[in-house]
């Protein structure tokens, strides 16, 4: 799929050459896997196989570009995936509260359980836990887990605060590690949060206001929940908030009154929630919608007389800019024509005659006039290994036929999630400005106006906070860098007095490259494309005395590692509870085992487990295809042979070089390559004797799209619901579509 890394070019665009794809484990941020892939043009393809190793659980994609910003990536996309396997997790790591609080001890205990995969105790396992935060540890120690898997750690309620109430555990059994990270109870707190909006940004005495508000738990799971809105104690009206956890209301505020609000629901919560203070002086600003056409309306109203600024902005150029004289308490309509505003998130702000911000509000221009992509089947049903005809048109702002680059994917339904999917639109238009966004259960975000509505009233003033903002010191300029292999080459411990040939060898890409003087060397990217995955880079002096030289290479996935590892990830929640129903809760000791049952061995091996693998991954089917994707966890699968010639799949052969993760040689480094694209492997539906089980049918990218442009692919062997996915750009935007068929057996 296509999607979009909000990169400014700083650099021009053809200096940004290299996409670095990092797979990281949300469970305890380790970096699982790291691929590099060519960019050209702006645009990067490409596709890897997940080993088949990974544990399953919550997974993201992060994409940097090679450029650095401050020593920091320039640029940086990340795409949530959950892996389903069948490979059993060695270790899992369970924390949870055992007691909030004993009055005797004056302390908490959470609880720490152990557990493989399958829901086995973890025994003896060493567990190190640290509670605080980088300025002061409250509690560090190590332990031992019990027969059960079970550790009882008692913390200092008392001292914890919403500052120092992270947990860190790292829990360790042979060769398995894991970490694990938990926000312990905050003591006369409340389990919920409610956070509150008024439209435009102030409460001010006696100017009527709408209110928008959140309502989550303190994990940030969105709440669907009613509650009630005091004036002094007095109660004047109920709220309630929806699926995505966001409600309104309205309100006339006094200054000398106390406005609150209390959730209503069977968890005993009494914590009433102040409402934002109510200001003496100031501008309300109010707008029917914030989904804008052609124009956009608001109502500025003030308590007392006072000239101000109002600018419309895309937060980097002022778009519209107008000057105002407010009479006290009368209200000023404004209506803004948007023929000069772009497409998408803009806003307008009210500056004071000081320009200093005082109001605003986030409106999204000219949604009429976004792309849209028709996808036309020739019938709803195929049956398997039936060809698709699809006629895909995308329509621009001006509902004529534009051009568009695209890629297209089929994929079984089941293998997309509902909640943390994203697409180009979505992305383009909202998530990359206003995150993290609640889930829309439907999927995609911006064809739904009550959701954007919501979403863009509680998103007031995310841009732009005063007087917090930190203002740049003057003078001060970004340093920008790039990421790369660079190294040094010494002879016998000291600099070198003259520059050395290097030669590097990635397939049939074979260059030449000198270092310096002092025998400092960078490789150009150009040197490191390969046209197959799993092809090594070699890196070698061109020279027959190598033993008195060392080579000391930066490799820039390490650079990349230690960035990423050292940043706050927190997962967007994707669940929505609703607080005032009555639930059920049924409690079952499924971590206890009643009885070991003993397996006795047979002489059969089990034939999932012997996969034919070598280390390097590689397989050969039943077929002779060299990892032929139809076939990755096949019994009649057997290892490759280097020297030996196998089939590609695709008509022709291959010689197998072996196994390319061997040790270095003194005079060879073995780097990693650049990935160039990557074609689809489209299966030989006339082979009846081979299963068609791709969850993916078909993937296509770059797919030029001019008028009503045919494809044609064919379905497989699985049958259910497949959805037909395209999106990309065009000069006037983002582009996203889809569609979904049924297969069934004939």
């Amino acid at each position: 799929m296509v999607y979009r890394i909000p990169v400014k070019n700083h650099y021009r665009l053809d200096q940004y050459h290299t996409l670095y794809l990092s797979l990281i484990n949300n469970s305890d941020s380790s970096i699982v896997l790291q691929e590099k892939f060519l960019i050209e043009k702006g645009f990067s393809f490409g596709g890897f196989t997940l080993p088949d190793s990974l544990p399953s659980g919550s997974y993201r994609f992060v994409a940097n570009t090679n450029i650095k910003k401050n020593n920091g990536p320039d640029g940086e996309f990340i795409h949530a995936i959950t892996v389903k396997s069948t490979t059993l997790n060695p270790l899992t790591t369970n924390i949870s509260i055992f007691k909030a609080y004993d009055d005797q001890r004056k302390t908490g205990t959470a609880l720490v359980k152990v557990l493989t995969g399958d829901n086995r105790f973890v025994e003896n396992a060493e567990i190190k836990y640290q509670i605080g935060n980088d300025k002061r540890i409250l509690l560090a120690g190590t332990a031992r887990s019990s027969v059960i898997g079970e550790l009882m750690l008692d913390f200092p309620a008392e001292k914890i605060t919403a500052d120092n109430n992270q947990l860190y555990i790292t829990v360790k059994k042979g060769k398995d590690i894991r970490y694990a990270r938990f926000k312990l109870p905050v003591l006369k707190r409340s389990n919920y949060q409610i956070l509150f909006y008024p439209e435009g940004g102030y409460l001010v005495d006696r100017l009527a206001s709408k209110v928008g508000f959140e309502i989550k738990n303190l994990e940030g799971t969105v709440l669907n929940a009613k509650a009630v809105l005091y004036e002094n104690d007095v109660p004047v009206d109920t709220i309630q908030s929806n699926s995505a956890g966001i409600g309104s209301f309205s309100i006339c505020p006094q200054i000398l009154k106390k406005y609150s609000v209390k959730i209503l629901g069977e968890h005993n919560d009494d914590t009433k929630y102040p409402l934002p203070i109510v200001l003496n002086d100031g501008v309300v600003l109010t707008a029917g919608t914030a989904i804008a056409e052609n124009d956009f309306r608001i109502h500025l109203e003030a308590n007392n007389q006072k000239k101000v600024h109002v600018l419309v902005h895309n937060f980097s150029n002022i778009l519209l800019h107008t000057n105002l004289m407010l009479e006290q308490n009368k209200t000023q309509s404004i209506r803004f024509k948007l023929d000069s505003v772009p497409a998408g998130l803009n806003a307008v702000s009210i500056l004071d005659s000081n320009y200093k911000p005082i109001a605003e509000r986030i409106f999204f221009a000219h949604y009429d006039q976004l792309n849209r992509a028709d996808l036309i089947t020739d019938k709803d049903e195929y049956n398997t290994r039936d060809q698709v005809n699809l006629k895909l048109k995308v329509s621009a702002q001006n509902k004529k036929p534009a051009d568009a680059l695209v890629s297209i994917a089929c994929v079984q339904s089941n293998r997309l999630s509902a909640t943390g999917n994203q697409n180009i639109t979505d992305y383009f238009y909202l998530q990359q400005y206003l995150k993290p966004l609640p889930n829309r259960p439907m999927g995609i975000k911006s064809v739904d106006q009550d959701y954007l509505n919501d979403i863009l009233l509680v998103k007031t003033w995310s841009r732009y906070k005063w007087p917090e903002t930190e203002i740049k010191e003057v003078g001060k300029q970004d340093v920008f860098s790039v990421l790369s292999y660079h190294g040094k080459i010494t002879r016998k411990n000291k600099p070198l007095d003259k520059p050395m040939g290097l030669t590097t060898i990635a397939g049939e890409n074979l260059n030449f490259l000198n270092t310096d003087s002092a025998g400092l060397f960078n490789i150009p990217y150009t040197n490191l494309m390969i046209k197959e995955p799993k092809i090594p880079v070699w890196l070698a002096m061109t020279t027959a005395k190598y033993d008195q030289y060392e080579v000391k290479m930066d490799n820039p996935h390490d650079e990349l590692k230690k960035y990423l590892v050292q940043q706050n990830f927190e997962m967007p929640s994707t669940r929505s509870d609703i607080l005032n129903e009555s639930n059920q809760s049924i409690t079952a000791l499924a971590g206890i085992r009643l009885k070991e049952v003993t397996i006795t061995k047979n002489n059969e091996a089990t034939a999932f487990a012997n996969r034919a693998y070598n280390r390097c991954g590689d397989y050969v089917c039943r077929y002779n295809i060299l990892n032929c994707p139809n076939h990755t966890a096949d019994v009649g699968n057997t290892s490759p042979v280097k020297g030996k010639s196998y089939s590609t799949g695709r008509g022709g052969t291959m010689v197998y070089q072996g196994c390319t993760d061997e040790e270095h040689k003194p005079n060879i480094m073995i780097l990693k390559g650049i990935n160039l694209p990557k074609e689809f492997y489209e299966s030989d539906i006339s082979n009846k004797n081979e299963p068609i089980n791709f969850a993916t049918v078909y993937w296509n990218y770059q797919v030029l799209v001019k008028g009503e442009t045919p494809i044609t692919f064919n379905a497989g062997d699985l049958t259910g619901q497949f959805k037909i996915i395209v999106q990309g750009v065009t000069d006037g935007g983002v582009v996203y579509g889809e569609k979904e068929i049924t297969v069934k057996n004939k």
